[in-house]
């Protein structure tokens, strides 16, 4: 079998291989920007929420420390921690397995932020 491909092939084939590559370029900046710096808004807000998970076992307590970390986070710029602890706020009056998945992202996010 003899593979014959003509100059407009080869080109559409540069072409279409070049957009895919600019396309994992940007896709991959777009996902290292969305760590973001840990400001000092997004600090407190994982501090203040690493001092309370223990404790906030009732949804009461949930609650009351989403509410704290929800003011910490206030004016940050790093959008990952924000968009976590709105999943917190969300998650704290649903069942402890939302609760917990929902703890767990935001930690994650302030550790990939720089956080510990």
């Amino acid at each position: 079998m003899k593979l014959s491909l003509n100059k407009r092939q080869v080109v559409i084939a540069g072409v279409v291989i070049a957009v895919v590559l600019v396309g994992l370029a940007v896709g991959r900046s777009s996902r290292d920007e969305e760590v973001g710096k840990l400001d000092a808004p997004a600090t407190r807000a994982c501090a203040d929420f690493a001092e309370g998970y223990p404790a906030a076992r009732g949804k009461t307590a949930r609650l009351a420390l989403a509410d704290k970390v929800s003011t910490s986070v206030a004016g940050s710029d790093n959008g990952a921690i924000a968009d976590r602890v709105s999943a917190v706020g969300r998650s704290a009056n649903d069942s402890d397995a939302a609760w917990k998945s929902a703890a767990a992202a935001l930690t994650q996010a302030c550790r990939d932020a720089g956080w510990s």
